[in-house]
């Protein structure tokens, strides 16, 4: 097994949004077995994908990432 410096591990994940009509949206998940830089990379994907219709593009996508023990 190669060593890349990378933690893998579970991470709990919180995209918070706003939606064109001003509210604000939050979703949860939770990533196994990445990073917490590609778990934050999946939630802002799963976010631009699934909300790509009432998502506001003026506000940014804020993600926060919590390791799980």
């Amino acid at each position: 097994m190669l060593f890349t410096g990378r933690r893998v591990c579970d991470y709990e994940v919180v995209g918070m949004f706003s939606s064109i009509s001003g509210e604000q949206v939050v979703t949860k998940r939770v990533c196994h077995n990445v990073s917490k830089r590609e778990a934050a990379a999946h939630m802002k994907q799963l976010v631009q994908t699934n909300y790509r219709d009432t998502l506001d593009l003026q506000q940014p996508i804020k993600v926060a990432v919590k390791s799980i023990r």
